[in-house]
C-alpha cells in the first residue's frame, strides 16, 4: 500500500481512518508524518504495542482536524461500517489537501453477497457497494476516481504476492480506489 502510495505523493501528512492498530500508520511513518484515528478505545490502547506514530480515538464521521489537513487519507476496510457516509465524506474531503489522494480499501459486494447465500453475514457492514455506486457517491461528494485496482494478497514462502488488475474489481474480493478532490 505504501509503494501504490508513493506513485502518487512521496512525504507529507498521512491519516489513516479506521487505524485499528496502527500498523500501517507504523509502516508510513517513515517517509510520511502519519496520523491514525479509530473509533475503539480497546484498538487505541493496544496501538502503543504497534505504533510509534500519532493515534488518538475520534469518529470517522467527526474529524478532529483543520481543513487541508492532510497530504493523503487512506481508509482500509472502513468505509463499508461507516452509517454517515455522506458525512463522512464531506469531512475527509474537507480535511484533504487541494492535491490530496484518498486511498480506499473496500469489499467486494460480490463476495458478500456470496457470505449471505451461505449465512455468513457481517452485521457491521452499513454499505456493501459495488464500484459504480462507490463511483457516484465519492463523486457526489466532490471526490474524483483516479484509479482502481481489484486486488487479493497471499503469502508463498513468505513472500507476499499481489495480483492486480483494473478489471479485477468484480473478480477479486479487495477493491481499492484512488481519489483525488
Amino acid at each position: 500500500m505504501i509503494k501504490l502510495l508513493q506513485n502518487y505523493k512521496r512525504n507529507g501528512r498521512l491519516l489513516d481512518i479506521g487505524c485499528a492498530y496502527g500498523l500501517l500508520v507504523n509502516a508510513a511513518s517513515v517517509q510520511f508524518e502519519s496520523y491514525g484515528i479509530d473509533i475503539s478505545q480497546f484498538a487505541i490502547e493496544n496501538s502503543k504495542r504497534y505504533c510509534k506514530g500519532r493515534i488518538m480515538k475520534a469518529s470517522a464521521s467527526e474529524l478532529p482536524f483543520i481543513n487541508g489537513a492532510f497530504d493523503i487519507i487512506t481508509a482500509v476496510d472502513t468505509l463499508e461500517h461507516i452509517h454517515l457516509l455522506t458525512k463522512c465524506l464531506k469531512d475527509i474531503r474537507r480535511i484533504l489537501k487541494k492535491s490530496g489522494i484518498l486511498l480506499l480499501q473496500l469489499p467486494n459486494p460480490s463476495i458478500w453477497h456470496l457470505c449471505k447465500y451461505v449465512n455468513l453475514v457481517d452485521k457491521t457492514h452499513a454499505n456493501d457497494l459495488g464500484l459504480k455506486e462507490w463511483k457516484a457517491i465519492l463523486s457526489k461528494n466532490g471526490l474524483r476516481v483516479e484509479k482502481c485496482l481489484g486486488l487479493v494478497s497471499y503469502a508463498f514462502k513468505k513472500r507476499p504476492l499481489f495480483l492486480k488488475s483494473e478489471r479485477g474489481v468484480v473478480l477479486f474480493p479487495e477493491l481499492w480506489i484512488i481519489a483525488k478532490k
